[in-house]
């Protein structure tokens, strides 16, 4: 969530990051690969936007391209991203609540999710299904959260494995994949 807190995010990660990230922000179509460019020229891992079908590879960050959805699959073992159009039931665009149960189905316990500020209450089922497996959900706090819907959300439904500030997620994050 969050273009500001992603970018702040991305800034912070160390260059020897070991895990991949996929990212559902709510963005308008044309804007996604523009913002994936600007991660990418600010973070110490690869970021570009998601395509249907890429390997999902440590040290990389794919965006979920605006107006679509995206979750991953293990095909014969390869973590593979699906970029699909959004189904009736999806009440956000990209599905956070997809992208987070694809996640800990492929991954189990080794998935984890990070909510940041935005509105609504998108991620919260599919982080459940994270914790459920043993990932870890890290929500950013209300106080440096610009709008808390999302963390808030997540803090209300008893998900949220820590809450932080955002100055502290990207080394929670760095230590998730350490």
């Amino acid at each position: 969530g969050g273009p500001t807190a992603l970018l702040h995010l991305f800034s912070r990660l160390p260059p020897s990051y070991p895990g991949a990230i996929l990212v559902a922000q709510h963005m308008a179509p044309n804007f996604t690969r523009t913002f994936a460019e600007r991660l990418d020229r600010i973070a110490a891992v690869t970021v570009r936007e998601a395509v249907e079908g890429d390997l999902v590879l440590a040290g990389r960050a794919y965006v979920c391209p605006g107006g679509a959805c995206m979750t991953v699959r293990k095909v014969n073992g390869y973590p593979l991203l699906d970029v699909r159009s959004p189904e009736a039931s999806d009440r956000y665009v990209p599905s956070a609540n997809r992208l987070f149960a694809s996640a800990a189905d492929a991954f189990g316990s080794r998935s984890h999710a990070v909510i940041l500020t935005s509105m609504a209450d998108d991620g919260v089922i599919g982080a459940s299904q994270i914790r459920r497996v043993g990932g870890t959900v890290l929500v950013e706090s209300e106080d440096t959260a610009v709008v808390y819907g999302m963390p808030g959300a997540a803090v209300r439904a008893g998900v949220a494995s820590r809450v932080l500030p955002l100055q502290q997620i990207a080394d929670a994050v760095a230590d998730l994949a350490g």
